[in-house]
């Protein structure tokens, strides 16, 4: 994951996502992250924004529609 992109947020319903390129978002979307998927964003989401860059694992990094997602459960380890 590049640095900067740790907070996991989780997807409430299959929502699309597109590849991030400055000034180049296709009107097509790139794929979709399946419900339950995580990806990892910079910072909170505030009420400004609709749009966020993130981080999906085996894609990179990505602009996603904000709304859909919620901030994943934290990870509990027996260490």
């Amino acid at each position: 994951m590049p640095q900067g992109y740790y907070l996991p947020y989780i997807a409430e319903a299959d929502e699309p996502y597109w590849h991030y390129g400055f000034g180049q978002l296709s009107k097509t979307p790139a794929g979709t992250i399946p419900k339950g998927g995580i990806v990892h964003v910079q910072r909170p989401p505030d009420s400004l924004g609709t749009h966020q860059s993130a981080h999906l694992d085996g894609v990179g990094r990505i602009l996603i529609r904000i709304g859909k997602f919620r901030p994943a459960p934290a990870l509990i380890t027996n260490s």
